[in-house]
């Protein structure tokens, strides 16, 4: 993780960005296998849950000065899926 933050980042926007840091590990294999369930952090996680984490990691870390450019290549390439699970884009 990037030691630099910008200063409108609260504690909280932090310490959700960690959390879901786990959370993206614990559930990648979702992004190979979209049928499967994981159960993690008290939740059985779905695909579409995975979309809506990544979204959100996304954002966050984008707050932190992180590149999200990966993510924002993966996201313009398969722009229906995400559509299909209702999650929308929410970075510059």
């Amino acid at each position: 993780m990037s030691k630099h933050t910008t200063p409108n980042v609260t504690e909280q926007q932090t310490n959700e960005l960690r959390y879901l840091h786990k959370v993206m590990q614990a559930i990648q294999i979702l992004g190979e296998q979209p049928s499967l369930c994981v159960v993690a952090y008290g939740k059985i996680w779905r695909y579409g849950d995975l979309l809506k984490t990544a979204v959100r990691y996304a954002e966050l870390a984008e707050l932190h000065g992180y590149d999200t450019s990966a993510f924002k290549h993966w996201f313009q390439k398969d722009m229906a899926v995400f559509a299909q699970y209702g999650v929308a884009l929410r970075v510059s």
